[in-house]
C-alpha cells in the first residue's frame, strides 16, 4: 500500500490546496447567488470580469510578476466582497452621509478634470507674463551674527568698535560671545529668528553696519549685512518647470468649473425652507 492510501488525510489536504478547486468554489459561489437572487432583481450583483481583471493587472505590476493562482483568487473574492458591501450600504442607506457626500463629489472632481493638456510654448509665454509678481523673489541678505554672552549694556570700547564697523573677531576679543553667519535669507525669516521691526532695521541697513542689541536668553544679538541681492522676477527659463505646473493647475481649475457649470444645467436647483 503506498503511502496516499496509508493516509488519505494528506490526500484531502492537497486537494483543498489545489487552485482550481479554489476557482470552482467562488464560481459555484457566485453561481449560487446568482440562483437565489435571478428571481428579484433588487438583489441582482453583476460582476465586472473587466474591474476583476483590471485589479489582477495592477497587482501584478506593482509587484513586477505574475500572481499565483490563490493571490488571483483572493482579489476575485475581495471584489465581490466589496460589492455585496457596497449594495448593502446603499440598501440602508448608508450613502446618505455629508462625509460620503464630499469622497463623492472629489472623486468627481478627478473623473472631470482628467484631460489636461500640457501648455504651448506660447500659453507658458501667455502665463508667465500675466502672473509674473507671482514668481518676485524677495530681496535677500547674508550677514554675520554676534551673540555677547551678556544682556547687560555693553562697554563704551566695544559699543565704539560696533559703531567703527569692527570685525567680529576684534568684538570678541573685548567681549565674550559667540559669532555666526546667517546665510541668505529673506525679511521673513529673520522675522520669524527674530521680530519684525528688527528684521526691519536690519534690511534697511548699510553694508557692513551693526545692528542691534535684540536679547534673547542667549545673550544680545547684533548683526551685520554683508551682502545685499534686490527683489527681481526670474526669467521665464529660470523657472520654466514652476510656470508649467502653475498653467496647469490653473487650467485644471477652470476646465473643471466648465464642467461643473455644464452639470448644473441639467439640474433644476430647489432649496426647500425646512428650518
Amino acid at each position: 500500500m503506498d503511502t496516499e492510501q496509508k493516509n488519505p488525510g494528506s490526500s484531502l489536504r492537497a486537494i483543498i490546496r489545489e487552485p482550481t478547486l479554489h476557482f470552482f468554489l467562488i464560481a459555484v459561489a457566485i453561481f449560487a447567488l446568482y440562483a437565489i437572487t435571478r428571481d428579484d432583481n433588487e438583489n441582482l450583483l453583476e460582476i465586472s470580469q473587466r474591474e476583476i481583471d483590471a485589479r489582477i493587472f495592477l497587482q501584478e505590476l506593482s509587484r513586477g510578476e505574475e500572481l499565483s493562482a490563490e493571490q488571483r483568487q483572493l482579489i476575485i473574492s475581495v471584489y465581490v466582497e466589496e460589492q455585496i458591501l457596497v449594495q448593502e450600504a446603499l440598501a440602508m442607506g448608508l450613502d446618505n452621509d455629508v462625509r460620503i457626500h464630499d469622497m463623492l463629489a472629489q472623486k468627481m472632481r478627478h473623473v472631470l478634470s482628467a484631460n489636461v493638456i500640457q501648455p504651448s510654448a506660447e500659453e507658458m509665454e501667455e502665463f508667465y507674463r500675466r502672473n509674473r509678481l507671482r514668481y518676485e523673489i524677495m530681496p535677500i541678505v547674508t550677514a554675520d551674527e554676534v551673540v555677547f554672552d551678556t544682556t547687560e549694556p555693553l562697554s563704551t570700547e566695544v559699543m565704539a568698535l560696533l559703531e567703527n564697523q569692527a570685525e567680529p573677531d576684534a568684538l570678541l576679543a573685548v567681549e565674550a560671545g559667540t559669532v555666526s553667519v546667517l546665510p541668505r535669507v529673506n525679511r521673513v525669516d529673520l522675522s520669524n529668528i527674530f521680530e519684525d521691526e528688527f528684521s526691519q532695521n536690519v534690511f534697511a541697513t548699510s553694508i557692513n553696519e551693526w545692528i542691534g542689541p535684540f536679547a534673547s536668553n542667549r545673550g544680545q544679538h547684533w548683526l551685520r549685512v554683508t551682502q545685499k541681492t534686490a527683489v527681481r522676477i526670474p526669467s521665464l527659463e529660470e523657472i520654466i518647470d514652476r510656470v508649467r505646473l502653475d498653467w496647469i493647475g490653473a487650467e485644471e481649475e477652470l476646465r473643471l468649473q466648465q464642467e461643473i457649470d455644464k452639470l448644473w444645467e441639467r439640474y433644476s436647483i430647489v432649496i426647500i425652507d425646512d428650518v
